[in-house]
């Protein structure tokens, strides 16, 4: 007798016992994710290389249940686990999880008579929507070129880590009897060890070259500012883009030495970094550290609302690295050549 349900017990324990396991791993994910750009020496963007740890879950609650829309409630009960054990996100994480659920869908239901690729497809959509949900949010990856970047190696990677391994482990279940099999039309596209191997060592590669061509030199670039500490996620600011940003504020500088008058400065404010890369609210003090390890501690109390900014051109030189210009500090409070920002 068929159930009057559209989600029968067993579909609704799937999805839970599955939530729940991905949610909780879902938490160290991320920890892991911000562990792999300290390794590389970014402070965002190259933890995308295990975006499909995210959706793996999501996908096999598909698979399994068989039903429009378990992906999507998945998600959402998947993001409130991740909430609630700790997620470095916040409430926001139960956003996120809930759109990669939608994208798993999309992508697994138009091709789901070629199982392997709709997997593949799901796992993508879904690991990809995770960077666009933080591109829209937060401008996570500041231009076009980055988020692109960086979508694409996650997108790759939920192809891989989930769509690929969501079928190895669908056929295993399916051979133990668990899961009922279900006819599919052959595809091209079959799972293996060695291309599972092979799959999962082009993504290294992707990711490698990805780093060397595209972040060495952002990196060494003295226009990019690393902001990190008590954030929701630590950032890289590439000051050309963000001009639309820019303030100007009118102040003289009062150093032991030297003394300028009133001038002039354009760039980016300390207030709109804050903002934007979200300070935690219990963040007391920032250090504005220069590439030489010189660096000025400011209370941020102290510092709102006075038109603190990063101009990028020096008054006696006029060389283009970042100086903090700093409105009622003391001249040596006006650090040159600036290379991060730490909020604690």
């Amino acid at each position: 007798m068929a159930s009057k349900y559209y989600f029968s017990t067993r579909d609704l324990l799937v999805i839970a016992v599955l939530a729940a396991l991905g949610g909780v791993l879902s938490t160290y994910v991320s920890y892991l994710a911000n562990m792999i750009n300290h390794l590389v020496g970014v402070p965002f963007g190259a933890g995308n290389v295990v975006a499909g740890l995210h959706v793996l879950w999501l996908l096999l609650m598909i698979a399994i249940t068989r039903k429009i829309g378990a992906g999507l409630i998945g998600g959402a009960l998947k993001g409130f686990v991740e909430f609630i054990t700790g997620n470095p996100h916040g409430l926001v994480v139960v956003a996120i999880s809930t759109i990669e659920g939608l994208g798993a869908e999309l992508g697994y239901w138009p091709l789901k008579k070629y199982r392997t690729a709709a997997y593949m497809l799901g796992g993508g959509l879904g690991a990809f929507a995770n960077v666009l949900v933080f591109q829209l949010l937060y401008n996570s990856y500041g231009n076009v070129y980055l988020f692109g970047i960086w979508g694409g190696l996650a997108f790759v990677s939920g192809a891989v880590i989930a769509g690929y391994f969501t079928g190895g482990i669908m056929e295993n279940l399916e051979d133990a009897g668990i899961v009922r099999r279900e006819k599919q039309k052959k595809s091209f596209l079959s799972f293996s060890v060695p291309k599972a191997f092979a799959l999962v060592l082009a993504v290294a590669i992707l990711f490698s070259a990805i780093y060397y061509f595209a972040l060495v030199q952002v990196r060494e670039d003295p226009m990019v500012i690393h902001v990190t500490g008590k954030v929701v996620e630590p950032k890289d600011y590439y000051l050309p883009t963000y001009k639309s940003q820019y303030i100007t504020v009118n102040t003289p500088m009062d150093g032991t030495y030297k003394h300028y008058p009133a001038q002039d400065y354009t760039g980016l404010s300390i207030d709109f970094i804050l903002d934007d890369a979200r300070a935690s609210p219990d963040a007391t003090k920032i250090d504005v550290v220069a590439a030489d390890g010189y660096y000025q501690t400011f209370n941020i109390t102290d510092l709102r609302g006075k038109g603190l900014l990063l101009n990028v051109s020096d008054v006696e030189s006029d060389a283009e690295y970042v100086r903090l210009v700093a409105p009622g500090f003391a001249g040596g409070m006006w650090v040159r050549k600036v290379n991060s920002i730490k909020v604690y």
